[in-house]
């Protein structure tokens, strides 16, 4: 099981957040602290990254609520994460889907492919609402789907199938 030491930039932030973390499966495992890890920062050019704070250490994840130019909301990858919480960002369905989004994205899991993967991670009752749900024009990207392929992601990683 991944274990990672999860930062709150803030006490506010953890007090918030930390009660609701049980919404990602116990697969993945958390010491949480307050503070900031040792970060790192990505091309100050690319307004898609400017100013966005990456943990350095191995096995870190870091939340923070920084206003910063960086369009980015969050990012993953060898096993470290960060998140970037915005004013307007719910708790459940913004926040917490995005600590377990980039943690996917840390522990080798295409948590950006939901609608490619479809065929792979939905029910055949699944496609269908899919499908009836679509052609309603209601979008795709909301916290009910995302949270049905997190959860097959999550059971994926712990099969030991990735895409590292």
């Amino acid at each position: 099981m991944p274990h990672f030491d999860l930062f709150f930039k803030t006490e506010d932030l953890r007090r918030r957040l930390e009660p609701r973390l049980g919404l990602i499966p116990p697969f993945f495992e958390f010491t949480v602290r307050t503070g900031t890890p040792e970060v790192r920062y990505f091309d100050p050019n690319d307004p898609m990254w400017k100013d966005f704070p990456f943990p350095v250490p191995e096995g870190t994840v870091y939340v923070f609520d920084d206003d910063i130019p960086a369009r980015a909301l969050g990012g993953g990858m060898q096993n470290r994460a960060s998140v970037r919480v915005r004013p307007k960002d719910t708790d459940d369905e913004v926040v917490i889907l995005s600590i377990w989004h980039e943690i996917l994205h840390a522990v080798g899991q295409p948590a950006d492919d939901m609608v490619g993967r479809a065929g792979e991670w939905q029910s055949a009752s699944e496609r269908l609402i899919w499908a009836a749900w679509q052609s309603l024009s209601r979008p795709i990207d909301v916290p009910f789907w995302h949270r049905k392929f997190y959860a097959w992601l999550t059971e994926r990683a712990a099969s030991g199938e990735g895409e590292r």
